[in-house]
């Protein structure tokens, strides 16, 4: 019954509004503690390890959301989203400066044959398929960059994501409105927030704790949200995507803020 009403209520939503269907079927709740301590333990080993561990995954989240486009009259090259996402992570061990040259190196090899006018049949989408790359891309180094910093930044993210991750899920099977699981995942980053600003000091001072935290409630939904719009079809199976969905936006604004903030 929480089933059918969960979809009539998202039918009366906008497309870009809604949040990710949570199906109470499948391994999700395993696979979700196994991902959260292989990002813990890799934080903890350093940067090397957590790119090791990020890389794969954000190619992988980055081949899946190209691949779902391909119903549609826009097409993905899920080969250049992947590999461009990979290295993304990958260059992220060497500092933002590297993060940047893979992102320029992924933009000309995509907007070089359309400025030549080497048009093939059936030519991804260049936008596309370079914005599926960036998007995870800078998901999968955000953590990375931060790690570059130190342990609690990256740690106190990490933290804050699994943590809204877990409470969306578990409220969001069993709610009778879309709405409920995102809701109970802010409400945990509200408490995680509190510890954070009563343990962890330093790095995070003042006001800090509050800002980062109210970065995390406000814009982990909004990732979910962008991950979304970047899947083009809804029904397709990318469990990969959602591993990642909400650092889409948070992660890469989180580690600009720490740069000039706690750093």
């Amino acid at each position: 019954m929480a089933d059918r009403v969960n979809r009539l209520a998202l039918a009366n939503w906008p497309r870009w509004a809604q949040p990710p269907r949570y199906p109470s079927y499948g391994p999700h709740v395993r696979l979700g503690l196994a991902w959260a301590a292989a990002t813990m333990l890799a934080t903890i080993a350093g940067a090397v390890a957590l790119a090791l561990v990020m890389a794969p995954v954000a190619a992988l989240a980055a081949a899946q959301a190209a691949r779902s486009w391909r119903r549609r009259r826009r097409r993905a090259a899920a080969p250049v989203s992947a590999g461009g996402a990979g290295l993304m992570v990958i260059a992220a061990i060497f500092g933002l400066p590297a993060v940047a040259i893979v992102a320029v190196l992924v933009a000309g090899l995509l907007v070089v044959p359309r400025l030549i006018g080497a048009r093939s049949r059936g030519q991804a989408d260049s936008v596309l398929t370079g914005g599926i790359a960036l998007a995870w891309g800078l998901a999968g180094a955000a953590p990375v960059l931060l790690r570059g910093d130190g342990f609690i930044p990256v740690f106190v993210l990490l933290s804050l994501v699994h943590v809204y991750d877990a409470s969306a899920y578990v409220v969001g099977t069993g709610a009778d409105g879309p709405w409920e699981g995102p809701a109970a995942g802010v409400v945990s980053i509200a408490a995680v927030t509190l510890a954070v600003a009563a343990v962890l000091s330093p790095p995070f001072r003042g006001a800090s704790p509050w800002l980062f935290g109210l970065l995390a409630a406000a814009l982990t939904p909004l990732g979910q949200i962008a991950a979304s719009e970047l899947v083009g079809d809804r029904r397709a199976r990318v469990p990969v995507v959602r591993r990642l969905d909400s650092l889409l936006v948070v992660g890469p604004v989180w580690a600009l803020a720490a740069a000039f903030t706690l750093n």
